[in-house]
């Protein structure tokens, strides 16, 4: 009698049974009236959000609010379109909603959190991700520039601009020069900046901050910094707006006239600009 072969092991899609996947947070039921939003890293409630949520609202597609358990509060980190919309269907009152919460994270891994989570949505603005990696502190060059330009005497607007001297708005352009720059050379130009037009908002657009990054960088050794002062103290912002608006390439075209300023008490620099 022939022994019969072993059959041979069927595959499965399933990992071993000892591998086992878990979420570290609790589900649990929580009134909005224990919940606190609003964080700092967060962008705000949305009106026009809210009201796509009700038009489209299915209870079967109600994802569980994120919440982080901190200092005795439930702080909503994801979520909050979802509760105002359960609130403004109940008339306004507080609700029941489901809750993922997790125990043990800081204000930082919070915000870290909540920029991950929001990426898979509708995109945040340059300014809602830059405020959301200050408050992780996740991200050292975007810390350094914030502490580069309140060191100078410059607030970073991170919130909504309200367009006082000495607030910068622009989020890509001064990212920009400061990747082109390095520390050193971005805190020189912005005291030159502060030197020549104390603060004025419109000498912090960001067609001006490239425009300064690429001429400190073109002549960063042959700058003389008292000279730029005096003789650019001399030039509005809105004149070299104006004629800056000539060329197509923003950075070069106000790099171009910032030359032409500084050179006008008397030829001293050269034209260097590669492009």
């Amino acid at each position: 009698m022939r022994s019969k072969k072993p059959k041979p092991e069927q595959q499965t899609l399933f990992p071993p049974a000892e591998v086992e996947y878990s979420n570290p947070g609790t589900i649990r039921a929580m009134s909005t009236s224990q919940l606190t939003s609003d964080l700092p890293y967060q962008r705000g409630v949305e009106q026009k959000n809210v009201d796509k949520l009700i038009r489209n609202w299915n209870s079967r597609e109600l994802y569980p609010v994120i919440v982080s358990f901190r200092d005795g509060k439930f702080n909503v980190v994801d979520g909050q379109n979802r509760i105002a919309a359960m609130r403004q269907m109940a008339g306004g009152g507080d609700v029941i909603v489901p809750c993922m919460i997790y125990t043990g994270m800081t204000y930082e891994q919070e915000a870290e959190l909540y920029a991950k989570l929001d990426k898979g949505k509708r995109p945040l603005t340059p300014r809602q991700h830059t405020k959301a990696l200050v408050e992780s502190g996740s991200d050292a060059k975007i810390l350094e520039i914030k502490c580069l330009v309140e060191n100078v005497g410059f607030v970073w607007a991170l919130d909504e601009p309200t367009g006082e001297p000495f607030e910068i708005a622009p989020i890509r352009a001064l990212i920009n020069a400061y990747q082109l720059l390095g520390g050193e050379a971005f805190t020189r130009m912005l005291s030159l900046m502060a030197g020549a037009w104390q603060g004025t908002p419109n000498s912090l657009k960001a067609s001006m901050l490239s425009g300064m990054a690429l001429f400190v960088k073109t002549y960063e050794t042959e700058l003389s910094d008292r000279a730029f002062v005096r003789r650019m103290a001399l030039v509005s912002p809105e004149e070299i707006i104006r004629l800056g608006r000539i060329e197509t390439d923003v950075a070069l075209r106000f790099a171009r006239i910032i030359l032409d300023k500084y050179n006008s008490g008397g030829l001293e620099l050269p034209y260097r600009f590669k492009r």
